[in-house]
Protein backbone atom coordinates (compact mmCIF):
# COMPACT_ATOMS: atom_id res chain seq x y z
CA UNK A 1 0.00 0.00 0.00
CA UNK A 2 1.52 3.36 -1.02
CA UNK A 3 2.03 6.25 1.35
CA UNK A 4 -0.73 8.84 1.30
CA UNK A 5 0.40 12.21 0.00
CA UNK A 6 -0.29 14.73 2.81
CA UNK A 7 -2.07 18.03 2.41
CA UNK A 8 -5.70 18.77 3.07
CA UNK A 9 -6.21 16.56 6.17
CA UNK A 10 -5.45 19.28 8.66
CA UNK A 11 -6.26 22.16 6.39
CA UNK A 12 -3.04 23.83 7.49
CA UNK A 13 -0.83 22.43 4.65
CA UNK A 14 -1.68 23.50 1.08
CA UNK A 15 -3.18 20.45 -0.73
CA UNK A 16 -0.63 20.39 -3.63
CA UNK A 17 2.45 21.43 -1.69
CA UNK A 18 4.16 18.02 -1.75
CA UNK A 19 3.35 17.44 -5.44
CA UNK A 20 4.75 20.88 -6.28
CA UNK A 21 7.93 20.18 -4.32
CA UNK A 22 8.39 16.82 -6.10
CA UNK A 23 7.85 18.46 -9.50
CA UNK A 24 10.44 21.08 -8.63
CA UNK A 25 12.91 18.37 -7.68
CA UNK A 26 12.20 16.61 -11.05
CA UNK A 27 13.03 19.66 -13.18
CA UNK A 28 16.79 18.84 -13.46
CA UNK A 29 15.85 15.34 -14.67
CA UNK A 30 13.58 16.72 -17.39
CA UNK A 31 16.34 19.11 -18.43
CA UNK A 32 18.83 16.20 -18.57
CA UNK A 33 16.41 14.13 -20.69
CA UNK A 34 15.92 16.97 -23.17
CA UNK A 35 19.67 17.45 -23.39
CA UNK A 36 20.18 13.72 -23.97
CA UNK A 37 17.45 13.69 -26.64
CA UNK A 38 19.30 16.46 -28.47
CA UNK A 39 22.42 14.30 -28.49
CA UNK A 40 20.41 11.33 -29.80
CA UNK A 41 19.03 13.49 -32.62
CA UNK A 42 22.52 14.78 -33.36
CA UNK A 43 23.85 11.23 -33.56
CA UNK A 44 21.01 10.30 -35.93
CA UNK A 45 21.89 13.24 -38.16
CA UNK A 46 25.59 12.35 -38.16
CA UNK A 47 24.70 8.76 -39.10
CA UNK A 48 22.47 10.11 -41.87
CA UNK A 49 25.46 12.06 -43.19
CA UNK A 50 27.53 8.88 -42.95
CA UNK A 51 24.89 7.01 -44.95
CA UNK A 52 24.92 9.69 -47.67
CA UNK A 53 28.71 9.50 -47.80
CA UNK A 54 28.50 5.71 -48.18
CA UNK A 55 26.16 6.14 -51.14
CA UNK A 56 28.49 8.70 -52.70
CA UNK A 57 31.43 6.37 -52.12
CA UNK A 58 29.56 3.61 -53.95
CA UNK A 59 29.35 5.75 -57.09
CA UNK A 60 33.04 6.69 -56.80
CA UNK A 61 33.93 2.99 -56.82
CA UNK A 62 32.67 2.88 -60.41
CA UNK A 63 34.83 5.85 -61.49
CA UNK A 64 38.06 5.98 -59.49
CA UNK A 65 40.24 3.51 -61.46
CA UNK A 66 40.64 2.67 -65.11
CA UNK A 67 39.05 -0.75 -64.72
CA UNK A 68 36.12 0.89 -62.91
CA UNK A 69 35.62 3.88 -65.20
CA UNK A 70 36.02 2.26 -68.60
CA UNK A 71 32.66 0.78 -69.60
CA UNK A 72 33.01 -1.36 -72.70
CA UNK A 73 30.50 -3.05 -74.97
CA UNK A 74 30.46 -5.52 -77.86
CA UNK A 75 28.81 -4.55 -81.14
CA UNK A 76 28.28 -7.39 -83.62
CA UNK A 77 27.31 -7.03 -87.30
CA UNK A 78 25.39 -10.35 -86.96
CA UNK A 79 24.37 -10.77 -83.28
CA UNK A 80 22.15 -13.71 -84.27
CA UNK A 81 25.33 -15.59 -85.33
CA UNK A 82 27.85 -14.39 -82.76
CA UNK A 83 27.66 -11.87 -79.95
CA UNK A 84 29.69 -11.05 -76.87
CA UNK A 85 29.86 -9.49 -73.46
CA UNK A 86 32.62 -7.49 -71.76
CA UNK A 87 33.24 -8.83 -68.24
CA UNK A 88 36.53 -7.14 -67.34
CA UNK A 89 38.85 -4.49 -68.73
CA UNK A 90 39.22 -5.06 -72.46
CA UNK A 91 41.16 -3.35 -75.23
CA UNK A 92 39.07 -1.61 -77.89
CA UNK A 93 39.34 -3.09 -81.35
CA UNK A 94 37.52 -4.57 -84.34
CA UNK A 95 37.72 -8.30 -85.06
CA UNK A 96 36.40 -10.69 -87.68
CA UNK A 97 34.76 -14.07 -87.03
CA UNK A 98 33.27 -16.87 -89.06
CA UNK A 99 31.20 -19.52 -87.27
CA UNK A 100 31.61 -22.68 -89.33
CA UNK A 101 30.04 -25.13 -86.89
CA UNK A 102 28.50 -25.16 -83.43
CA UNK A 103 29.49 -27.51 -80.64
CA UNK A 104 27.00 -30.34 -80.13
CA UNK A 105 26.45 -33.00 -77.52
CA UNK A 106 26.48 -36.74 -78.22
CA UNK A 107 22.97 -38.21 -78.50
CA UNK A 108 21.96 -41.89 -78.54
CA UNK A 109 18.47 -43.01 -79.52
CA UNK A 110 16.95 -46.40 -78.68
CA UNK A 111 14.72 -48.29 -81.08
CA UNK A 112 10.97 -47.89 -80.51
CA UNK A 113 8.41 -49.32 -78.09
CA UNK A 114 4.61 -49.08 -78.29
CA UNK A 115 4.33 -47.25 -74.94
CA UNK A 116 6.53 -45.84 -72.17
CA UNK A 117 4.97 -47.17 -68.97
CA UNK A 118 3.70 -50.70 -69.64
CA UNK A 119 5.78 -52.75 -72.06
CA UNK A 120 8.86 -54.33 -70.36
CA UNK A 121 12.16 -53.56 -72.00
CA UNK A 122 13.87 -56.73 -70.83
CA UNK A 123 16.19 -57.09 -67.88
CA UNK A 124 19.89 -57.21 -67.19
CA UNK A 125 22.12 -54.17 -67.16
CA UNK A 126 23.21 -51.34 -69.40
CA UNK A 127 26.76 -49.97 -69.33
CA UNK A 128 27.18 -46.29 -70.21
CA UNK A 129 30.79 -45.39 -70.96
CA UNK A 130 31.76 -41.68 -70.85
CA UNK A 131 34.94 -39.93 -71.88
CA UNK A 132 37.38 -39.50 -68.97
CA UNK A 133 34.85 -40.85 -66.46
CA UNK A 134 34.09 -44.17 -64.83
CA UNK A 135 31.56 -46.26 -66.70
CA UNK A 136 28.00 -46.14 -65.35
CA UNK A 137 26.15 -49.43 -64.84
CA UNK A 138 22.36 -49.21 -64.94
CA UNK A 139 20.63 -52.35 -63.66
CA UNK A 140 17.37 -53.10 -65.46
CA UNK A 141 15.01 -55.02 -63.17
CA UNK A 142 12.56 -57.51 -64.67
CA UNK A 143 9.36 -55.76 -65.76
CA UNK A 144 10.97 -52.30 -66.05
CA UNK A 145 9.31 -49.92 -68.51
CA UNK A 146 11.00 -47.44 -70.82
CA UNK A 147 10.18 -44.54 -68.44
CA UNK A 148 11.63 -46.42 -65.46
CA UNK A 149 14.89 -46.93 -67.34
CA UNK A 150 15.03 -43.18 -68.11
CA UNK A 151 14.41 -42.42 -64.44
CA UNK A 152 17.21 -44.76 -63.37
CA UNK A 153 19.68 -43.07 -65.71
CA UNK A 154 18.70 -39.58 -64.50
CA UNK A 155 18.81 -40.57 -60.83
CA UNK A 156 22.39 -41.76 -61.28
CA UNK A 157 23.48 -38.13 -61.90
CA UNK A 158 26.23 -39.36 -64.18
CA UNK A 159 26.66 -36.55 -66.69
CA UNK A 160 24.05 -37.88 -69.10
CA UNK A 161 20.31 -37.31 -69.14
CA UNK A 162 17.60 -39.53 -70.51
CA UNK A 163 14.08 -38.83 -71.72
CA UNK A 164 11.29 -40.77 -73.38
CA UNK A 165 10.08 -39.07 -76.55
CA UNK A 166 6.96 -39.80 -78.57
CA UNK A 167 7.89 -39.74 -82.27
CA UNK A 168 4.26 -40.49 -83.31
CA UNK A 169 5.60 -43.00 -85.81
CA UNK A 170 3.43 -46.10 -85.43
CA UNK A 171 3.45 -48.78 -84.22
CA UNK A 172 6.45 -48.24 -81.92
CA UNK A 173 6.53 -44.49 -81.41
CA UNK A 174 8.16 -44.26 -77.96
CA UNK A 175 11.94 -44.11 -77.91
CA UNK A 176 14.59 -43.53 -75.24
CA UNK A 177 16.94 -40.58 -75.96
CA UNK A 178 20.18 -40.37 -73.99
CA UNK A 179 22.10 -37.07 -74.24
CA UNK A 180 25.52 -36.15 -72.91
CA UNK A 181 25.35 -33.08 -70.65
CA UNK A 182 28.63 -31.90 -72.16
CA UNK A 183 29.10 -30.77 -75.72
CA UNK A 184 32.17 -31.33 -77.85
CA UNK A 185 33.85 -34.35 -79.36
CA UNK A 186 35.27 -35.36 -75.96
CA UNK A 187 31.75 -35.93 -74.64
CA UNK A 188 31.20 -39.21 -76.48
CA UNK A 189 29.05 -41.85 -74.76
CA UNK A 190 28.98 -45.55 -75.60
CA UNK A 191 26.00 -47.66 -74.53
CA UNK A 192 26.33 -51.44 -74.25
CA UNK A 193 22.75 -52.79 -74.11
CA UNK A 194 23.95 -56.26 -73.07
CA UNK A 195 20.98 -58.50 -72.13
CA UNK A 196 18.13 -55.96 -72.46
CA UNK A 197 15.89 -55.46 -75.49
CA UNK A 198 17.22 -51.90 -75.77
CA UNK A 199 19.31 -51.20 -78.84
CA UNK A 200 20.78 -47.75 -79.52
CA UNK A 201 21.85 -45.89 -82.61
CA UNK A 202 24.05 -42.80 -82.54
CA UNK A 203 21.73 -39.94 -83.45
CA UNK A 204 24.17 -37.01 -83.12
CA UNK A 205 27.96 -37.24 -82.87
CA UNK A 206 29.52 -34.93 -80.31
CA UNK A 207 31.62 -32.23 -81.89
CA UNK A 208 33.47 -29.04 -80.96
CA UNK A 209 32.83 -25.46 -81.93
CA UNK A 210 34.54 -24.51 -85.20
CA UNK A 211 35.27 -20.77 -85.59
CA UNK A 212 37.65 -18.68 -87.66
CA UNK A 213 38.98 -15.71 -85.69
CA UNK A 214 40.96 -13.32 -87.86
CA UNK A 215 41.38 -16.31 -90.25
CA UNK A 216 42.86 -18.40 -87.41
CA UNK A 217 40.91 -21.62 -86.60
CA UNK A 218 39.78 -21.74 -82.96
CA UNK A 219 37.67 -24.31 -81.16
CA UNK A 220 36.06 -25.14 -77.84
CA UNK A 221 33.94 -27.89 -76.29
CA UNK A 222 30.93 -25.59 -75.99
CA UNK A 223 29.67 -22.55 -77.85
CA UNK A 224 31.33 -20.01 -75.55
CA UNK A 225 34.78 -18.54 -76.19
CA UNK A 226 36.10 -17.17 -72.89
CA UNK A 227 39.86 -16.80 -73.37
CA UNK A 228 40.11 -15.53 -76.91
CA UNK A 229 40.34 -11.82 -75.96
CA UNK A 230 41.06 -10.75 -72.38
CA UNK A 231 37.96 -9.51 -70.58
CA UNK A 232 35.48 -10.56 -73.29
CA UNK A 233 33.25 -13.62 -73.62
CA UNK A 234 31.89 -14.51 -77.06
CA UNK A 235 28.72 -16.56 -77.66
CA UNK A 236 28.29 -18.52 -80.89
CA UNK A 237 24.55 -18.82 -81.57
CA UNK A 238 24.35 -20.47 -84.98
CA UNK A 239 26.70 -21.60 -87.71
CA UNK A 240 26.86 -19.70 -90.97
CA UNK A 241 29.86 -20.81 -93.02
CA UNK A 242 30.99 -18.15 -95.44
CA UNK A 243 29.48 -15.23 -93.48
CA UNK A 244 32.02 -12.91 -91.88
CA UNK A 245 30.91 -11.33 -88.60
CA UNK A 246 32.49 -7.99 -87.68
CA UNK A 247 32.75 -7.50 -83.91
CA UNK A 248 33.66 -4.11 -82.48
CA UNK A 249 34.77 -3.74 -78.84
CA UNK A 250 34.31 -0.10 -77.93
CA UNK A 251 33.62 2.29 -75.06
CA UNK A 252 30.04 2.25 -73.81
CA UNK A 253 29.43 6.01 -73.61
CA UNK A 254 25.86 5.72 -72.35
CA UNK A 255 26.85 3.42 -69.46
CA UNK A 256 29.78 5.71 -68.57
CA UNK A 257 27.48 8.75 -68.56
CA UNK A 258 25.10 6.96 -66.18
CA UNK A 259 27.99 6.40 -63.76
CA UNK A 260 28.96 10.09 -63.85
CA UNK A 261 25.33 11.18 -63.37
CA UNK A 262 25.01 8.88 -60.35
CA UNK A 263 28.12 10.47 -58.83
CA UNK A 264 26.71 14.00 -59.33
CA UNK A 265 23.37 12.96 -57.83
CA UNK A 266 24.91 11.45 -54.69
CA UNK A 267 27.33 14.36 -54.26
CA UNK A 268 24.41 16.80 -54.42
CA UNK A 269 22.58 14.70 -51.85
CA UNK A 270 25.44 15.33 -49.40
CA UNK A 271 25.60 19.03 -50.31
CA UNK A 272 21.84 19.47 -49.83
CA UNK A 273 21.97 17.77 -46.44
CA UNK A 274 24.84 19.97 -45.26
CA UNK A 275 23.12 23.12 -46.55
CA UNK A 276 19.91 22.20 -44.74
CA UNK A 277 21.79 22.22 -41.42
CA UNK A 278 22.59 25.92 -41.78
CA UNK A 279 19.15 27.10 -42.89
CA UNK A 280 17.10 28.95 -40.25
CA UNK A 281 13.75 27.32 -39.58
CA UNK A 282 10.98 29.94 -39.82
CA UNK A 283 8.96 28.35 -37.00
CA UNK A 284 11.73 27.79 -34.46
CA UNK A 285 14.10 30.51 -35.71
CA UNK A 286 16.92 27.96 -35.27
CA UNK A 287 19.40 26.28 -37.60
CA UNK A 288 19.86 22.51 -37.90
CA UNK A 289 21.25 20.56 -35.00
CA UNK A 290 24.60 20.03 -36.80
CA UNK A 291 25.09 23.71 -37.62
CA UNK A 292 27.53 24.11 -34.74
CA UNK A 293 29.20 20.74 -35.34
CA UNK A 294 32.65 21.12 -36.88
CA UNK A 295 32.35 17.61 -38.36
CA UNK A 296 29.87 18.76 -41.01
CA UNK A 297 32.01 21.67 -42.09
CA UNK A 298 35.20 19.60 -42.28
CA UNK A 299 33.47 16.92 -44.36
CA UNK A 300 32.11 19.43 -46.88
CA UNK A 301 35.45 21.25 -47.12
CA UNK A 302 37.17 17.93 -47.77
CA UNK A 303 34.77 16.97 -50.55
CA UNK A 304 34.95 20.39 -52.20
CA UNK A 305 38.74 20.27 -52.03
CA UNK A 306 38.66 17.28 -54.40
CA UNK A 307 37.72 19.62 -57.28
CA UNK A 308 40.46 22.18 -56.78
CA UNK A 309 43.30 20.66 -58.80
CA UNK A 310 43.74 21.08 -62.55
CA UNK A 311 44.75 17.76 -64.12
CA UNK A 312 47.03 17.67 -67.13
CA UNK A 313 45.36 14.72 -68.83
CA UNK A 314 47.42 14.96 -71.99
CA UNK A 315 44.19 15.26 -73.95
CA UNK A 316 41.49 17.74 -74.82
CA UNK A 317 39.93 18.07 -71.36
CA UNK A 318 41.71 19.05 -68.14
CA UNK A 319 38.87 20.29 -65.89
CA UNK A 320 35.35 19.12 -65.07
CA UNK A 321 33.88 22.40 -66.24
CA UNK A 322 35.23 21.73 -69.76
CA UNK A 323 33.14 18.56 -70.00
CA UNK A 324 29.97 20.16 -68.59
CA UNK A 325 30.20 19.69 -64.81
CA UNK A 326 30.24 22.95 -62.84
CA UNK A 327 29.80 23.99 -59.21
CA UNK A 328 26.96 26.21 -58.01
CA UNK A 329 28.76 28.94 -56.01
CA UNK A 330 25.78 29.48 -53.67
CA UNK A 331 24.80 25.92 -52.76
CA UNK A 332 27.99 24.01 -53.55
CA UNK A 333 25.96 21.56 -55.64
CA UNK A 334 27.18 20.24 -58.99
CA UNK A 335 25.42 21.07 -62.22
CA UNK A 336 25.76 18.64 -65.10
CA UNK A 337 25.14 19.24 -68.80
CA UNK A 338 24.53 15.66 -69.97
CA UNK A 339 24.80 16.39 -73.68
CA UNK A 340 28.14 18.13 -73.16
CA UNK A 341 29.51 15.24 -71.06
CA UNK A 342 28.37 12.75 -73.70
CA UNK A 343 30.02 14.76 -76.45
CA UNK A 344 33.26 14.95 -74.47
CA UNK A 345 33.26 11.18 -73.97
CA UNK A 346 32.74 10.66 -77.70
CA UNK A 347 35.54 13.08 -78.63
CA UNK A 348 38.20 12.12 -76.08
CA UNK A 349 37.12 9.30 -73.78
CA UNK A 350 40.61 8.84 -72.34
CA UNK A 351 41.10 12.42 -71.17
CA UNK A 352 37.63 12.46 -69.57
CA UNK A 353 38.54 9.26 -67.77
CA UNK A 354 41.77 10.81 -66.43
CA UNK A 355 39.71 13.62 -64.85
CA UNK A 356 38.23 10.97 -62.53
CA UNK A 357 40.69 8.08 -62.18
CA UNK A 358 44.18 7.64 -60.78
CA UNK A 359 46.55 7.57 -63.74
CA UNK A 360 50.01 8.70 -64.81
CA UNK A 361 48.47 12.18 -65.07
CA UNK A 362 47.79 12.18 -61.33
CA UNK A 363 44.87 11.58 -59.01
CA UNK A 364 41.48 12.40 -60.51
CA UNK A 365 38.39 13.73 -58.77
CA UNK A 366 36.83 10.34 -57.99
CA UNK A 367 40.08 8.90 -56.71
CA UNK A 368 40.77 11.91 -54.44
CA UNK A 369 37.22 12.07 -53.12
CA UNK A 370 37.11 8.34 -52.38
CA UNK A 371 40.35 8.69 -50.39
CA UNK A 372 38.89 11.55 -48.35
CA UNK A 373 35.68 9.68 -47.60
CA UNK A 374 37.76 6.72 -46.49
CA UNK A 375 39.53 9.09 -44.09
CA UNK A 376 36.22 10.44 -42.75
CA UNK A 377 35.07 6.89 -41.99
CA UNK A 378 38.36 5.63 -40.56
CA UNK A 379 37.45 3.75 -37.35
CA UNK A 380 40.48 5.15 -35.52
CA UNK A 381 40.63 8.87 -36.29
CA UNK A 382 38.00 9.59 -38.96
CA UNK A 383 35.83 12.65 -38.35
CA UNK A 384 32.53 10.77 -38.73
CA UNK A 385 33.50 7.74 -36.67
CA UNK A 386 35.06 9.90 -33.97
CA UNK A 387 31.94 12.05 -33.67
CA UNK A 388 29.61 9.05 -33.46
CA UNK A 389 31.87 7.48 -30.85
CA UNK A 390 31.93 10.72 -28.81
CA UNK A 391 28.13 11.04 -28.98
CA UNK A 392 27.75 7.43 -27.87
CA UNK A 393 29.83 8.21 -24.78
CA UNK A 394 27.84 11.39 -24.06
CA UNK A 395 24.51 9.54 -24.41
CA UNK A 396 25.70 6.71 -22.19
CA UNK A 397 26.85 9.17 -19.51
CA UNK A 398 23.54 11.04 -19.81
CA UNK A 399 21.60 7.81 -19.29
CA UNK A 400 23.63 7.01 -16.20
CA UNK A 401 23.16 10.57 -14.88
CA UNK A 402 19.39 10.45 -15.45
CA UNK A 403 19.14 7.06 -13.79
CA UNK A 404 21.08 8.34 -10.78
CA UNK A 405 18.92 11.47 -10.50
CA UNK A 406 15.73 9.41 -10.75
CA UNK A 407 16.88 7.19 -7.89
CA UNK A 408 17.67 10.27 -5.82
CA UNK A 409 14.26 11.76 -6.65
CA UNK A 410 12.50 8.59 -5.51
CA UNK A 411 14.37 8.77 -2.22
CA UNK A 412 13.54 12.48 -1.78
CA UNK A 413 9.91 11.85 -2.63
CA UNK A 414 9.62 9.17 0.04
CA UNK A 415 11.41 11.39 2.53
CA UNK A 416 9.13 14.37 1.78
CA UNK A 417 6.03 12.23 2.10
CA UNK A 418 7.16 10.86 5.47
CA UNK A 419 8.16 14.25 6.82
CA UNK A 420 4.97 15.97 5.72
CA UNK A 421 2.85 13.07 6.96
CA UNK A 422 4.50 13.44 10.36
CA UNK A 423 4.04 17.20 10.27
CA UNK A 424 0.43 16.85 9.26
CA UNK A 425 -0.15 14.46 12.14
CA UNK A 426 1.35 16.86 14.62
CA UNK A 427 -0.57 19.84 13.23
CA UNK A 428 -3.78 17.83 13.33
CA UNK A 429 -3.07 16.95 16.96
CA UNK A 430 -2.38 20.55 17.90
CA UNK A 431 -5.47 21.67 16.06
CA UNK A 432 -7.62 19.14 17.88
CA UNK A 433 -6.10 20.14 21.21
CA UNK A 434 -6.74 23.82 20.47
CA UNK A 435 -10.35 23.13 19.57
CA UNK A 436 -10.81 21.14 22.76
CA UNK A 437 -9.39 23.91 24.93
CA UNK A 438 -11.42 26.55 23.15
CA UNK A 439 -14.61 24.61 23.68
CA UNK A 440 -13.84 23.89 27.32
CA UNK A 441 -12.78 27.30 28.51
CA UNK A 442 -15.09 29.18 26.27
CA UNK A 443 -18.09 27.15 27.45
CA UNK A 444 -17.28 27.48 31.19
CA UNK A 445 -16.94 31.29 31.03
CA UNK A 446 -20.26 31.67 29.42
CA UNK A 447 -22.06 29.63 32.15
CA UNK A 448 -20.85 31.80 35.11
CA UNK A 449 -21.92 34.95 33.41
CA UNK A 450 -25.34 33.60 32.91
Amino acid sequence: MGMRIPGGGSGLIPPNLVEDLIKAQALPIETAKRRKENYVVEKTEVQKLQSFLNELDGTLNTLKSKSDFYKMKVESSHPDILDGQVENMALPGTYEFEVRGLAKAEKELAYGFPDKNETPVGFGYMLVEREDKEALEVVIEPGSSLQQVANQINDADAGVRAMVINTKYKPESYRLLVISEQSGKESKILIDEDTTFLEFKEQVTGRNLDVLFEDVPVTDEDNTLEELIDGVVFFAKRSEPGTRVQVNITQDIDATLEGIKAFVEKYNQVANFVNSQFKIDEKTNKAGILAADSTVKSVMRGLQGSFGVRINTGGKYNTLSQIGITTNPKSGELNIDESKVKQALAEDYDSVARLFIRSNSGSGVADRMAARIKGFKDPGYGAIKSRVRALDRIIKNADEDIERKERQLEQKEESLKRRFATLEGRLSGLQAQGNFLAQKFGGAGGGKQG
